[in-house]
Order: C-alpha cells, then sequence, then structure tokens
C-alpha cells in the first residue's frame, strides 16, 4: 500500500509528533511505502527543526518519501529548505494523493 501524508503538526505538539512517528515506523515495518510527506502551516517548522531533521532524513532513505514543504508555508514562516526537503504547491500534493492508496493527515 502507498501512503502519502500530509503534515500540519506544529513543533510543540509532543503528542502528535509521537503519534506520526509510530505510524511511519508500521508503515515501514509491514513494508508499505510513502510516496510524499507534504508538510502545511506550521508543520514546515516541524520538518526543518534540527531536532526533527533525523527523522525526516531516514523516512526518505528508507522509503523514498518526497518530502515537500508547502511553497506559502515556506515564505510565511520563513523557514530556510535543506536536504532532503523540497518547495512545492498544492498541485503536487493533489498528485500524490491521485497516485496513493491512502492520504493521512496529522493536525
Amino acid at each position: 500500500m502507498q501512503f502519502s501524508l500530509i503534515v500540519r503538526t506544529r513543533p510543540e505538539d509532543d503528542h502528535r509528533l509521537i503519534v506520526l512517528q509510530g505510524f511511519l515506523a508500521a508503515v515501514i515495518e509491514q513494508g508499505h511505502s510513502v510516496r510524499q510527506c507534504f508538510f502545511q502551516s506550521e508543520g514546515v517548522i516541524t520538518a526543518t527543526d534540527s531536532d526533527n531533521l533525523a527523522i525526516w532524513q531516514r523516512v526518505a532513505e528508507e522509503t523514498g518519501a518526497e518530502l515537500l514543504l508547502c511553497s506559502q508555508a515556506v515564505e510565511e514562516h520563513k523557514v530556510e529548505p535543506l536536504e532532503p526537503f523540497a518547495v512545492g504547491g498544492l498541485g503536487a500534493l493533489v498528485e500524490a494523493a491521485v497516485r496513493s492508496d491512502r492520504v493521512v493527515s496529522f493536525v
């Protein structure tokens, strides 16, 4: 099964981040794939936070997932995208959703 994720979780929402990490671990453990992780709103801050960067690098390496930061959110929160992140728009999210079996949102 192929998943795409929408991540809007704020950096200070530790419980939600733990749930997200558990979900990703289960997806990887069960042999599913992650097509894309799309970070919207404050999710761009969570993604690029130095404490979380290693998690996302591992997800990209283990699943081949595309890690996209919402272009509007990057501008709004003045985030500097680093590897393995790219900047993309809602069109990329829609395309990934159409090509995935499931889309799961973490707010």
